[in-house]
């Protein structure tokens, strides 16, 4: 009994990954019929995974020396299960025949298949017939037969894959009928490596539906659950007016487990070959990314139109991100490329402007509640829009920063200091060195009955030495300048809350003030980071509402508002309004569209939140007659088939951005289990012409998935023309 036991775990070990069974030297049984047999102890046989044997019979032909177990065959060992019908051991020839519903699960879920089997060379090789295996993935191999060369490596004959479903006969309900899976490579010879993690076919043709439609003579890929594997990933096909016919081959290349690359030929019909490449490797501290294109089609004259020769175009796309710690940190983002034009042309990006960047920061929080950061970093820029001058785009380099805050002293008060140095050059223009340092204390009070007050008092100082800065004359300053500013400002704020039920509502005025003396924005500065100041209510209470250093708000000056949360049930309304007075006169910062008025327009917020909807509506009103000067609608609605995303900006004269208005949109919907379409739009209303529009149809299903896009853009730049694009995307399960 013990050696029937043996042989069928010498079974599972012929199969599946080698292990090592045995047990004891000698053995005569009788003719028995038994249930359940537990393998007794043996000094070669694991006490953490016992083998239990199920039969109907067991029986030994003494003379012959083959031993038969018979009827419900079960062997578990582990979370390894092996069944079959019938089992016989010839112990002279050391063959082992299993036969009917032979079934084999492993640890990972992988399900072998088989009529009838037979192991020798001490269980190390297998010839399977009928064989099928199903992997933990739900993929489907099929042969006529199989060999096992040893423990890693099986050969098919006439097999086929997929990893499609498949309807076999015996789960088919009545009025069924057998199909074919939606994919399926047949191949004469398919060789499966366990330990390369690959799968080879040889003469073998990818069939649809059962219908032939692709011969290839050799054919790799990876076997299910595999590590990434080196090879040609499905091809895509697109077509669009600025390229023509695209016909894009990724390779994907498995240097090591910690690093990989990809070669991507491009063909194009219109411009010629591209190749794009990308690197990718993980350390123990962090991770590289580098992306690169190169190619050289004709040259274009500044239309657009063909000339004579040719010009070599590319990008490299470069980062990285390293860890020291828990509270260090370095790294770089490049962005470079060799024209304005190029990457739009290429469709590789969209942007009208590169920043590259190389940077470190530290960051230190202490028990007792101190907390500072430190960051460095030199930034660059590449102006891809007509209207940029590279010559007078800026490099800054060094820029740095420094925050330091004490642990909390009495009342909870801290004192901060905040620095900042920036080297700014250019070839034609200003150039700028800035050494600015805030020193301030801050003391946050709450009173007895909830009002929650906020005072901070601070100094701060910048000096600039500066060249080529363009006055209001119509001259220029060369030299060193600087302000001493000093600023006492206030908080205060009194949260108003009724707690119902089912519903809570809370009412906040807020008030904040500040005061500084005026003058604090000679024009020897050069502004270089605060160019584009937005007034809008998530900088209503801000003491300094410019984003940078190179200008600041002065003089006194006091916002107030009102915030409102209102939650029913699952529903969320959140509210904002608000606005600003100012003493002194500053047009550096537009409130309203009448830069000498020292009140604001009115700004604000309504949200509302109840999944699946979400809803924000941003506005500036004008103070006097409360038409919109600036909206801003933000709709979204997800859905378990549907999603929608909607926004709206206006903006009515606006000191900073001029006038616009424009609305896009974007839908998608899962209208089956497999099959989903989506649209997008974007229009700019005040021009009343369209910017782009798009759709998408897809399929998937648990094997493949298939999206067909197309894409219109409107808009034209030098050599690239409006543009439609076609783009059919395929992705077979295992095959990519």
């Amino acid at each position: 009994m013990q050696h029937v036991i043996i042989l069928c775990v010498m079974l599972v070990a012929a199969l599946l990954p080698e292990r090592s069974w045995a047990g004891p030297t000698s053995f005569t049984p009788a003719p028995n019929t038994f249930k359940t047999v537990a393998m007794p102890k043996s000094p070669v046989v694991s006490d953490e995974k016992p083998v239990l044997l199920t039969a109907d019979r067991i029986d030994y032909q003494q003379q012959e020396e083959v031993i038969i177990a018979s009827g419900k065959v079960e062997i578990v060992q582990g979370e390894t299960i092996v069944l079959c019908d019938r089992l016989v051991y010839d112990r002279k020839q050391e063959i082992v025949h299993v036969y009917g519903n032979v079934s084999i699960t492993d640890e990972t879920g992988n399900v072998v298949f088989a009529e009838e089997a037979e192991l020798r060379d001490e269980m190390n090789q297998a010839v399977i017939e009928q064989f099928k295996a199903r992997m933990n993935d739900e993929s489907l191999f099929a042969s006529a037969r199989a060999v096992r060369v040893n423990e890693n490596v099986l050969k098919l004959d006439h097999a086929v894959y997929s990893p499609c479903k498949v309807t076999c006969a015996d789960d088919l309900e009545e009025g069924e009928s057998k199909h074919s899976p939606m994919w399926q490579m047949r191949a004469d010879h398919v060789t499966v490596d366990n330990e390369k993690q690959t799968v080879v076919y040889r003469n073998a043709w990818m069939e649809l539906f059962g219908l032939p439609i692709f011969y290839t003579p050799y054919l790799s890929h990876a076997t299910p659950g595999a590590d990434g594997k080196s090879g040609i990933t499905i091809p895509e096909f697109e077509h669009n007016d600025n390229l023509g016919n695209v016909y894009r081959l990724p390779i994907y290349y498995a240097i090591a487990p910690d690093k990989a690359a990809s070669f991507t030929p491009v063909y194009t019909s219109r411009e010629g070959p591209i190749l794009l490449t990308e690197y990718k490797q993980k350390f123990d501290s962090g991770q590289l990314d580098i992306n690169t294109s190169i190619t050289r089609p004709r040259d274009r004259d500044a239309a657009g139109n063909l000339a004579p020769g040719r010009q070599l175009r590319g990008h490299v796309f470069a980062g990285g991100e390293f860890e020291e710690g828990d509270d260090t940190r370095w790294g770089f983002d490049i962005k470079r490329t060799t024209d304005d034009t190029y990457l739009r042309k290429y469709d590789i990006d969209g942007s009208t402007l590169l920043q590259s960047r190389v940077y470190g920061q530290t960051y230190n929080f202490t028990d007792s509640g101190t907390r500072s950061a430190l960051s460095a970093e030199g930034v660059a820029f590449q102006g891809l829009a007509a209207s940029d001058d590279s010559q007078r785009i800026p490099l800054a380099l060094p820029l740095v920063n420094f925050d330091y805050e004490t642990s909390p002293g009495i009342y909870g008060s801290r004192y901060f200091i905040d620095s900042n140095a920036l080297v700014l050059s250019r070839d034609i223009g200003a150039n700028t060195r800035r050494l600015s340092n805030t020193i301030g204390w801050r003391l946050p009070y709450i009173t007895d009955n909830g009002q929650v007050i906020e005072f901070k008092t601070q100094l701060r100082g910048d000096i600039y030495e500066v060249s080529e800065v363009a006055l209001n004359n119509g001259e220029t300053f060369d030299g060193v300048t600087g302000r001493l500013v000093p600023e006492a400002s206030a908080l205060w704020r009194y949260p108003f809350i009724n707690q119902m039920e089912v519903t809570s509502i809370m009412v906040e005025p807020v008030v904040s003030a500040a005061i500084s003396p005026n003058g604090g924005n000679p024009e020897e500065i050069s502004n270089e980071d605060s160019l584009v100041p937005e007034f809008t209510d998530t900088n209503l209470f801000s003491d300094n509402r410019f984003a940078g250093y190179d200008r600041i708000e002065h003089g006194p000056r006091v916002s107030y508002g009102v915030r409102s949360l209102v939650n029913y049930k699952k529903i969320y309304v959140d509210g904002l309004f608000g606005q600003h007075y100012r003493q002194q006169e500053d047009r550096n910062f537009p409130f309203s569209n009448d830069l000498s008025d020292k009140l604001s327009d009115y700004v604000g917020k309504l949200g509302l939140q109840y999944n699946p909807l979400y809803f924000a509506y941003r506005f500036r009103l004008d103070k006097e007659s409360l038409s919109p000067r600036r909206r801003e609608i933000d709709l979204q609605y997800s859905g378990k088939r549907l999603n929608i995303q909607t926004t709206y900006i206006l903006l009515k004269n606006d000191p900073i951005f001029a006038s616009r208005e424009e609305i896009a949109s974007r839908v998608a919907l899962d209208v089956t289990k497999n099959w989903a379409v989506g649209a997008s739009v974007r229009r700019d209303l005040q021009l009343n012409f369209l910017t782009n529009a798009g759709g998408e149809l897809t399929f998937k299903n648990e094997c493949v998935n298939i999206s067909g896009v197309i894409d219109r853009i409107y808009t034209r730049d030098r050599d690239v023309e409006p543009d439609t694009k076609y783009l059919l995307r395929i992705s077979l399960k295992n095959l990519n």
